[in-house]
């Protein structure tokens, strides 16, 4: 009897203690989901954003930045250098166009502004590569620090459900303007992968604001790519993480990754649009970008497919797309 006993309660003891491995585990997976996903490790400058920032006429930008709404969201001026010329990039998107019979104006003349918001885990100095084309097709490009990147002082980011980052892109553009004295020109919102995101929110919650919107491998749910991404082995275990990720961060008044979905508030989107998507994407699959595409109502919409474009490379393929996007906004 005494063995019996002391064999049930070494045996209680183990289930206790295997249960509590399990619940730390639980946690460990909880807390490292969330910050994975609303606040991932942030991007170093590199070498590239570097040589840009210390050297930009070299490129043919002019550089200012500015730390846009009292510091929340740190962001940059970048213009065409009239002087300098246009840098190889830029000149070969002026080639293209031509080359599409569309004759780009003088080098150093801004026609509109672009706001442009990076992805995750980027910073805003991750797209000055990306404004060095549109610089040169006759754009002035605002690029921001969104929440929990780059310079950025707050912690947590909404992909777009919050109302800070609602509100965001027009007020950067508000700021900007009153800060460097610039015209009153058409403006346009340009948003890549999560960028893209909070661009749909922006632009629904604020249409006035924007002549137009450019997404770039965006998505409709922010659940179905993470449940993509873990693939279907491990899919059915993120369903209890979510679960109790969201009912926590509902607890604490945070936004839940059930509430983010670009594709509901797509449904506001009268706007302009031209969506961007790689048919190669391993991260964002076309589907999901083609379902936010269909949720948008605007009468002028356009989608484009970027062949062998993966989610990091397609901005980087053969096929002239800075050229096409150029027109597009040219044409708006």
């Amino acid at each position: 009897m005494a063995r019996f006993s002391q064999g049930l309660r070494r045996g209680l003891q183990f289930g206790l203690a295997a249960m509590l491995l399990l619940l730390i585990l639980f946690a460990v997976a909880l807390l490292w989901v969330e910050q994975q996903v609303f606040a991932p490790k942030r991007l170093a400058l590199h070498s590239y954003h570097l040589q840009r920032l210390d050297q930009p006429a070299q490129y043919g930008l002019r550089i200012r930045a500015h730390d846009c709404l009292d510091g929340l969201a740190p962001c940059m001026l970048v213009e065409a250098d009239g002087q300098a010329g246009p840098g190889e990039r830029g000149a070969l998107l002026r080639e293209q166009l031509r080359a599409n019979g569309v004759e780009p104006a003088p080098y150093g003349t801004h026609h509109a502004t672009l706001v442009m918001l990076h992805g995750r885990k980027a910073r805003k100095e991750s797209l000055l590569g990306v404004a060095e084309r549109f610089v040169a097709a006759g754009f002035r490009c605002i690029i921001a620090d969104l929440p929990a990147h780059g310079d950025s002082p707050l912690q947590q980011m909404g992909f777009g459900s919050l109302a800070f980052e609602q509100q965001l892109p027009a007020a950067v553009l508000a700021d900007i303007r009153a800060q460097f004295r610039l015209p009153e020109e058409p403006a346009f919102l340009w948003g890549l992968s999560m960028g893209g995101a909070v661009a749909v929110s922006a632009a629904a919650a604020q249409p006035e604001a924007w002549s137009g919107v450019v997404i770039v491998s965006s998505f409709a749910e922010l659940e179905v790519v993470l449940q993509h991404l873990l693939g279907e082995r491990y899919a059915p275990w993120l369903q209890p993480v979510v679960a109790w990720l969201d009912r926590s961060r509902q607890w604490r008044g945070k936004p839940t990754l059930h509430s983010m979905r670009p594709q509901q508030w797509a449904t506001d989107l009268n706007l302009p649009v031209l969506m961007v998507h790689g048919d190669a994407d391993e991260y964002v699959p076309m589907a999901q970008g083609q379902a936010l595409f269909a949720a948008i109502p605007s009468e002028d919409k356009q989608w484009l497919t970027v062949k062998g474009g993966t989610h990091h490379t397609v901005l980087v393929t053969p096929m002239p797309l800075y050229a096409a996007m150029s027109e597009w906004l040219l044409g708006r």
